[in-house]
Parts: structure tokens; C-alpha cells; sequence
């Protein structure tokens, strides 16, 4: 596997009255973490909401289509965004991403350093109108907020296990995450069967750091007896689709009276790659001319 890639699983549970995903991120979020030089509590965080969103994309059925999934919180840590293709390409940011609290212990506290706020969710397929939902944080932690956008917006009870495990020398030694969803015709006792597994199975990362695959996590602990399969396995990558047109095409957007302060040239920066983009004075002048009639 290269270092930017991770995997995503599906499947169906006791006959398909439950859906099940699950993602192995590790490698992603060690190189979100490099690419954007997160401090710890920004990478667990990110970890999590990048997990989040791969789990959620393989709900996605349309070419082209993709999910976003956006915290805003008033803590020090603030949030971030992450994106997810159907084809499983991921690109984000966190809007602190050099977060660090004196205190140690507060730099692995993700719920309590976002504080209250809001996760939204969007949906962009084909051509129809992006779907949008808004919940308010629970507990800010990422899963049980999932957890209840799913049950308040979608009205899907979803049991959500997301983990990150970082070392002090900030490299992710885990991260992944499973998701499974009830469906209309799913037998109760099994439902509480999954539900009573989950509270007695550690977190995700924990297990993959000590060697245990997703496939064993879920024989093992979430779906231990129970009747399950993966149908599909599909990979995941971190992957921007800025370029220097896509920058060009903003800087028009400025117009010729911004763009003439810019004569000395102009360096953006991709908030989602960290790849920087140089125009020199003629390219602006050029993009001035292309504006005249």
C-alpha cells in the first residue's frame, strides 16, 4: 500500500437488515498530518473527521458525486472540513492546525477543545441540488455527533466506532473507523446485540495498533455471532484536484481593479493540499487583459 492510502469495506449484516462500512485511514491521516504539519489534538481531530467522511462516501451512488462533512465549533480548536468522492479521493483542513494547549493531557481532548457548535453534512450528487444538514455537537467528539446527525436528519439509527492513535512524535499509529446502520427491517434483538458489542469493544485504532485487521475487529468484537459479509473493498487516498487554471480562474473572479494591486505578483496556497501556486507580474497582467473587452 503507498503511503497515501487506506481502504474502505462494505457489507450487509444478518441478511442485509444491516449496512456495514469500514475504513482503515492510517496512512491518510499520517500524511494530512505531514502535508499540513498538524499538532496533535488538530490530528486526532482531522483523523476523525476524515474517517468519518470515507465511511459516509460509500454511501454515494452517482459518478462524481461527494459528501462533506464540516465542524464549527467555538473551542480553541475551532474545526475543520473534510471532503470525500464516491471514488474515494479525500481532501480537508483543520482551521487551528497548530493547536497546542499547555497542559499535555488537553492536547488529546478533542470534545472538550471544540466546545459547542455545529457538524453539517453535505451531499452533492450528479446534478441535483447539494443536500445540506445541520446538528448541533453532542459532545463534540465525532462519532456520537454522527451518530445523532443520522438519527435526527436521515432518521437512521447508526452505531459510529472512530479512532486515532498518536505517539509523541506525532505519528499516527492507527486510524480507522466503522460504521453500521439499522435498516427498516432489522430485528431488534440483533440490533441490541450489535449495540451491547460495541460498548464492550476498545477503540478501533487501539485494535489496529495491535496488529488486529478491520475484518478481525468485526469478527472479533462488533459482530462476534453474528451472521455478516463484505461485498465490496475499494481503495481510499488523499487527493486534491486544485491547479494553477482553477486558481487563475479565481483570481478573475477578483477583477481588473484587485487584480492591478497584484502587479508584483501572487502566491496562493491550496487550503486542502498546501500546494502553492506562483503568478508572476506578467501572468497578472495577463489575466488583467484577458478581463478587457
Amino acid at each position: 500500500m503507498n503511503t497515501n492510502e487506506g481502504s474502505l469495506l462494505r457489507g450487509s449484516i444478518c441478511e442485509n437488515q444491516f449496512r456495514l462500512f469500514a475504513a482503515d485511514t492510517t496512512a491518510i491521516v499520517q500524511f494530512l498530518r505531514d502535508t499540513h504539519d498538524l499538532y496533535p489534538l488538530p490530528s486526532i481531530m482531522m483523523g476523525r473527521v476524515f474517517t468519518a467522511a470515507a465511511l459516509m462516501s460509500g454511501e454515494l451512488k452517482a459518478p462524481n458525486s461527494e459528501i462533506a462533512i464540516r465542524v464549527d465549533a467555538e473551542g480553541a480548536l475551532k474545526g475543520g472540513i473534510a471532503i470525500a468522492t464516491k471514488e474515494g479521493n479525500l481532501r480537508g483542513y483543520a482551521f487551528e492546525p497548530q493547536l497546542w494547549l499547555e497542559d499535555p493531557k488537553e492536547n488529546l481532548l478533542v470534545g472538550k477543545n471544540l466546545g459547542k457548535g455545529t457538524l453539517t453534512v453535505i451531499k452533492q450528487s450528479g446534478l441535483k441540488s447539494p443536500y445540506q444538514g445541520n446538528i448541533a455537537l453532542v459532545d463534540g467528539e465525532i462519532a456520537s455527533d454522527l451518530a445523532n446527525y443520522y438519527m435526527q436528519s436521515e432518521q437512521t439509527p447508526s452505531l459510529i466506532n472512530l479512532g486515532v492513535l498518536i505517539d509523541p512524535n506525532a505519528k499516527i499509529r492507527a486510524a480507522g473507523g466503522i460504521l453500521i446502520q439499522e435498516l427498516p427491517n432489522a430485528d431488534l434483538k440483533i440490533s441490541c446485540q450489535i449495540q451491547a458489542n460495541l460498548a464492550k469493544t476498545p477503540n478501533v485504532s487501539d485494535l489496529m495498533d495491535m496488529g488486529l485487521s478491520l475484518t478481525d475487529i468485526l469478527n472479533k468484537f462488533l459482530l462476534k455471532d453474528l451472521d455478516w459479509e463484505i461485498s465490496k473493498t475499494s481503495p481510499l487516498a488523499l487527493s486534491c484536484d486544485c491547479s494553477k487554471e482553477r486558481f487563475a480562474g479565481g483570481l478573475r473572479l477578483l477583477g481588473v481593479e484587485e487584480l492591478s494591486q497584484l502587479q508584483d505578483g501572487i502566491e496562493p496556497v491550496c487550503h486542502y493540499c498546501n500546494k502553492s501556486y506562483s503568478f508572476s507580474g506578467e501572468e497578472i497582467s495577463e489575466l488583467i487583459r484577458s478581463l478587457k473587452p
